[in-house]
């Protein structure tokens, strides 16, 4: 499966009110998923580092951002 594909999949699942961004509570469960109980430790420092335009969730652009950057 291509990256962008795998995105566009993550992030439909996760956006659970599919309102185009990933709001705080679904940020926790998605990074629970993806980094178990070191995950939900680490969930505040990373949800900040990339949200990047400080407007309290994460959009599609932003979420490819944090895997690449954390699959590096």
């Amino acid at each position: 499966m291509e990256l962008n594909q795998w995105i566009d999949e993550l992030f439909e699942v996760f956006d659970a009110d599919k309102d185009g961004v990933i709001n705080r509570s679904e940020f926790v469960e998605l990074i629970d998923v993806l980094l178990q109980d070191k995950g939900i430790r680490m969930c505040e420092t990373i949800f900040h580092r990339f949200d990047k335009n400080h407007d309290n969730s994460i959009s599609k652009s932003e979420l490819r951002d944090m895997l690449i950057e954390l699959a590096l």
